[in-house]
């Protein structure tokens, strides 16, 4: 009997390409090929774990992708469980802003929390809080800057009700919270959320991509890198008529945090341009099902430096205006890249 064929499915070809891109990709630096690696592992095994949870052989197609008004109606259907990534990546009380960089630059994250961590007193960090430190305090360490508590939530409360803690607090990330023992285990954020609308895993979506190969930075002090150098090449898009699927989907794909809105918006007929993040996403959930297009949600007048300008520059300027994200200009003013925080981060980091 000829054996039974193999079922492709959309994970698969995912894991394949990642794999690919292990294993041939010469751009790729040691440690982000080990983690690549890892995670590749760890997500085959979690998935044959899940197949055969479910009853069927890994490999066989699973149910079809999320439904509902673009995914939305599973908000109420997944637990926050099932969307946060396991663990919590801690720093210490002594710890200065290149250790704080460094931690937040090597696990692709955009949070610390403050070591001991407990569901009672933890306190967090943000990216954006390292780069704020490098700027006005830049001898902080971890213990002056690890004044927020964190927010909370339980590891079974649905996912919408973790995007409406996210909204009511304006907080990107949320520490998750075994109900029996109390302890935390993990954290979900405004791009888990968007994983899920746009019908991924999000351990799927958060997996580290390879792009292309990027200028290594010799400056160790921001005023000295230049924004060119620093950010990512090309600017994730959608069209302005886009849903917020649409959206979902674009962050997901291209592993994102926000895109840019580009097109004509369809109510008023004017040309839009701006910059929707996946805070913005959630924001929008929460006041519930919407049929507004993206460009009538989009940010129309981003924060901007020129590739010549200092990453000083670029940070101060997210400080002001309290972003994450700065678009970088060409010298005949068209957009060309993209700088996060996370960007200047590895600068900061370099600098010990």
């Amino acid at each position: 009997m000829a054996p039974e064929a193999r079922t492709t499915t959309e994970e698969d070809r995912g894991l394949v390409q990642m794999l690919d891109a292990v294993l041939v990709d010469p751009n790729l630096h040691t440690d982000l090929r080990l983690r690549l690696h890892q995670d590749l592992t760890q997500m085959l095994s979690d998935y044959g774990e899940e197949m055969r949870a479910r009853g069927r052989p890994a490999g066989e197609a699973p149910p079809a992708r999320v439904a509902g008004q673009d995914g939305v109606a599973a908000l109420s259907e997944i637990r926050t469980l099932d969307a946060m990534r396991p663990g919590v990546i801690t720093c210490e009380p002594g710890d200065g802003l290149p250790r704080l960089a460094g931690l937040l630059v090597d696990n692709g994250i955009h949070m610390l929390a403050l070591a001991p961590v407990d569901a009672q007193r933890s306190r967090v960090i943000s990216a954006l809080e390292v780069v704020a430190a490098a700027i006005q305090s830049p001898l902080a360490t971890a213990a002056a800057l690890a004044r927020e508590p964190a927010v909370t939530v339980s590891a079974e409360a649905t996912l919408e009700r973790a995007v409406s803690l996210m909204a009511s607090r304006f907080v990107r990330h949320l520490l998750v919270i075994d109900p029996t023992s109390r302890a935390p285990i993990g954290t979900v954020s405004s791009f888990d959320v968007a994983a899920v609308i746009a019908g991924m895993r999000p351990r799927m979506a958060r997996m580290l991509r390879p792009g292309p190969a990027r200028p290594m930075i010799s400056a160790r002090a921001l005023s000295e890198a230049r924004a060119g150098d620093a950010m990512h090449p090309g600017i994730a898009t959608c069209p302005a008529d886009a849903s917020l699927g649409e959206v979902a989907r674009a962050l997901a794909e291209h592993r994102v945090h926000c895109v840019a809105v580009t097109g004509i918006e369809p109510r008023t007929h004017r040309l839009t341009w701006g910059l929707l993040g996946d805070l913005d996403l959630v924001l929008a959930l929460h006041q519930g099902p919407t049929a507004e297009p993206a460009g009538a949600l989009a940010r129309t007048q981003p924060v901007a430096v020129t590739r010549e300008d200092s990453l000083e520059l670029a940070a101060r300027l997210m400080i002001e205006h309290q972003t994450t994200h700065v678009v970088v200009v060409d010298g005949a003013g068209l957009p060309t890249g993209m700088l996060s925080s996370i960007d200047v981060a590895r600068v900061i980091a370099a600098s010990a």
